[in-house]
C-alpha cells in the first residue's frame, strides 16, 4: 500500500525511559516512510531532551499529564493549532483516547492507535500481550507503513554519541545498574548481592561501574559501605553517558529500570534480573545479546545463579 503523502504527523509517546527506548524502532519507521513531513512528538518532559536529539522529530511538545483540566485544554488547543493530517498514539491509554475526542469530529486527522472510532485501529485481542517491539510492528502495519517485512521493530540508537573521556571509565568494566524508581523498589536485587557480585568481578580482573539516580541513595550507599573502592558514577552521568558507556562495556547487570533498557539498545551484553511485578516476555529487553534470569521475588534470586550466567557471558 502507498502512503500518500503528509505534510504535518503527530507521534504521542508518553511513559518512563524504557517505553521511550522500546518505541525507537517504531519512531524510526516513521520517519522513514514519512521523509518529507513535519514529525512532532508529545512526550514526557523529563525525556524531551533526549528524544530532541534521536533525529526524528522536527518538534517536541511536552506533555505533564496534568489532571488540570486548563492543561489538558491548552493540549488540545495546541494540538487543534497543528493542524496535523495523521496521529500515531504509540501510547494508546485512556489520556490518549481523550485526546482523539477533544479533537472533535468535522476535521478530525488519521489516527493509528485503539481509541474508539480512529481511523487506523489496532483491534487485536492479544494486543497487550504482545511485546513492544511486535505490538509497534503490528500497529504500523495496519496504519500503511512499509516495514521492510520486519514483525518486530528493534531500537537503533546509532545517533547517539556523547565523549566521556572526562570520565575515566575503566577498561574491561561492566555496568551495574542496582536501582530503580521508588515506586519500583519491588524490582530490586538486593543491594547486598549486588555487593558481592562486585567484589566477585574484581576478583575476576573485572572493574564493576556502579549507576545509579536519586532514587537509588540508599541502595547504593549500602554497594559502597561493602565495597568502598567501587569506581561509583551514580547521579554523576546523563542518559547520553550512560548509553556511550554501555557501548564500550563488557556487559551490563541490572534491575528493571531505564537504563537498563538503554544499555541493551546499545547492543551491550546485557544481564537482566526480572521479578513478577511484570511480565518479561512483554517488557523486557530483547535480543541474542540479552539475557533475563526470572525470579518472582528478587530476593529469591540466588547469587551463584547471577554468576554463573555472568560467567557465561564475559566468558570467565
Amino acid at each position: 500500500m502507498l502512503l500518500k503523502e503528509y505534510k504535518k504527523i503527530l507521534i504521542i509517546k508518553h511513559g518512563a525511559l524504557g517505553d521511550l527506548i522500546n518505541a525507537m524502532g517504531a519512531f524510526a519507521e516513521i520517519r522513514k516512510n514519512h521523509p518529507q513531513a513535519h514529525i512532532t512528538l508529545l512526550t514526557s518532559p523529563t525525556y524531551a531532551n533526549l528524544m530532541s536529539e534521536t533525529g526524528y522529530f522536527d518538534d517536541i511538545i511536552s506533555d505533564p499529564r496534568s489532571r488540570n483540566p486548563l492543561a489538558t485544554w491548552k493540549i488540545r488547543a495546541r494540538l487543534l493549532k497543528m493542524k496535523v493530517d495523521r496521529v500515531y498514539d504509540l501510547q494508546n491509554s485512556d489520556r490518549t483516547a481523550f485526546y482523539f475526542k477533544l479533537l472533535g469530529f468535522k476535521k478530525r486527522p488519521e489516527w493509528s492507535g485503539v481509541a474508539p472510532g480512529c481511523s487506523h485501529p489496532q483491534r487485536r485481542k492479544d494486543r497487550k500481550k504482545l511485546h513492544a517491539f511486535v505490538r509497534f510492528a503490528d500497529q504500523l502495519k495496519i496504519a500503511g507503513l512499509d516495514l521492510k517485512g520486519q514483525d518486530e521493530l528493534f531500537p537503533n540508537l546509532s545517533w547517539l554519541k556523547r565523549d566521556v573521556s572526562h570520565l575515566d571509565f575503566p577498561k574491561k568494566a561492566v555496568l551495574l545498574i542496582p536501582g530503580s524508581s521508588l515506586k519500583g523498589a519491588y524490582k530490586r536485587w538486593p543491594a547486598e548481592k549486588y555487593a558481592e557480585l562486585a567484589l566477585w568481578l574484581k576478583e575476576k580482573g573485572i572493574n564493576p561501574v556502579l549507576l545509579g539516580g536519586p532514587d537509588d541513595v540508599n541502595v547504593v550507599n549500602r554497594i559502597v559501605e561493602i565495597f568502598p573502592t567501587i569506581h561509583n558514577l551514580s547521579q554523576k552521568i546523563n542518559f547520553f553517558e550512560i548509553g556511550v558507556l554501555a557501548s564500550k562495556a563488557l556487559a551490563t547487570i541490572g534491575n528493571d529500570t531505564g537504563p537498563i533498557h538503554l544499555a541493551a539498545a546499545m547492543k551491550c551484553q546485557t544481564l537482566v534480573l526480572w521479578s513478577d511485578f511484570s511480565d518479561p516476555t512483554v517488557y523486557a529487553p530483547r535480543g541474542t545479546h540479552v539475557k533475563v534470569l526470572y525470579s518472582p521475588n528478587l530476593a529469591d534470586l540466588e547469587l551463584k545463579k547471577v554468576q554463573e550466567t555472568t560467567s557465561e557471558i564475559l566468558k570467565i
